[in-house]
């Protein structure tokens, strides 16, 4: 009986607290985003308040449950109270840690004027003539400014502004690249699919590894907690991630029919083209990553693009292939009405700016 009180606590909690934390965290950043200054002369790129203010609210949580603790069993902790204290105090330094890696990194402009702060807290200037490129990491959220071949800075774009900067980039003239340089083959599309996630996933294992090394240092478990480690990182860090292969494998086997039904090879098609990164929009191919998906389609072999449309797993669209097929393709709904626009009145290379609005379009 305990056991399924556990675990329905356990369901409780994700649905009525994780889940609504989470979407007004993704609320609350779009809004910061839609509602951030026009201007492209003085403008701040930043992690937005929101984030920063829930992590550092869950930090103080975590400190206060430990407190809490302490206050209710007074000085005669118990072996479970003991445990539960130093769980308090790991949490909040894990919550504390992770909001100065979001809340210290920010770039300034003013003017002609950069100023970029990273993560450790060192400072940099420049102007925008002295930067000679941009990279943009659309599939993970960041661009980086260069000064020649040296980096300068780089910036989340899931930051205040971050549109703002690559407004001011286009104005100035200053080319923006994609940061993927190897030619598109399959393998290499469902990688980018998936990295940002097995990143996450990485960082999270990361995390509760530290919170059970400080836990098994402060506690008489040793240990007994230190043997968890490895197999938080071989479920969260690998397990997880090759379970999200799920996502891009379906614009892959997509790739596959296209290849057996016109007799081509992918990875030739792409040379021809001099493809490089991860997308390509041109007179015969539409290829694009959104939200761990890959949406790869060769002109000839589309008949119908349906306009796209919401659901309760994602927006969607019906696509009608030239042997009558029809099949649905998820995608953020920029991609969907991009591809659509695509098929119909033929290329439609979107722009930094644009690729970057689509990225942020998906997490928000």
């Amino acid at each position: 009986m305990s056991n399924l009180l556990e675990s329905i606590l356990r369901v409780a909690m994700t649905v009525f607290i994780v889940g609504p934390l989470i979407a007004w965290v993704a609320r609350r950043g779009a809004r910061e985003r839609s509602e951030a200054t026009d201007s492209l002369d003085c403008f701040t790129v930043r992690m937005p308040a929101a984030i920063r203010v829930i992590l550092a609210c869950c930090a103080v949580a975590f400190e206060l449950l430990m407190l809490a603790v302490y206050v209710w069993q007074g000085v005669s902790l118990g072996e479970w109270d003991h445990e539960l204290v130093w769980f308090g105090h790991a949490m909040a330094l894990a919550g504390m840690s992770i909001w100065a890696l979001l809340s210290i990194p920010r770039l300034d402009v003013d003017g002609d004027r950069i100023a970029s702060r990273n993560v450790f807290g060192a400072r940099r200037e420049t102007t925008f003539s002295n930067i000679t490129r941009a990279t943009l990491h659309a599939q993970m959220m960041g661009i980086d400014l260069y000064e020649g071949e040296r980096k300068f800075c780089s910036i989340s774009l899931e930051g205040v502004c971050s549109l703002n900067l690559i407004a001011r980039l286009e104005e100035e003239g200053i080319e923006i690249s994609d940061a993927v340089e190897a030619p598109i083959t399959k393998a290499r599309l469902c990688w980018a699919a998936i990295k940002p996630l097995t990143i996450v996933f990485n960082g999270m294992a990361l995390v509760f590894s530290l919170v059970i090394a400080f836990m098994a240092f402060f506690t008489d478990e040793g240990m007994r907690l230190l043997v968890l480690v490895p197999f938080l990182f071989l479920f969260i860090g690998v397990a997880l991630p090759l379970f999200m292969l799920s996502m891009p494998a379906r614009g892959i086997l997509e790739i596959g029919r296209q290849e057996r039904e016109l007799g081509f090879v992918f990875a030739d098609e792409m040379a021809s083209h001099g493809a490089t990164g991860t997308s390509l929009v041109d007179d015969d191919w539409f290829i694009e990553i959104s939200n761990a998906r890959i949406v790869a389609f060769r002109r000839d072999y589309l008949k119908k693009v349906a306009a796209h449309e919401g659901s309760e797993s994602g927006d969607r669209c019906a696509v009608t292939a030239v042997d009558g097929r029809k099949f649905k393709v998820y995608a953020a709904g920029s991609t969907l009405e991009d591809l659509r626009d695509w098929f119909r009145s033929g290329t439609g290379k979107r722009g930094a700016a644009d690729r970057a609005g689509a990225a942020l379009e998906a997490i928000g």
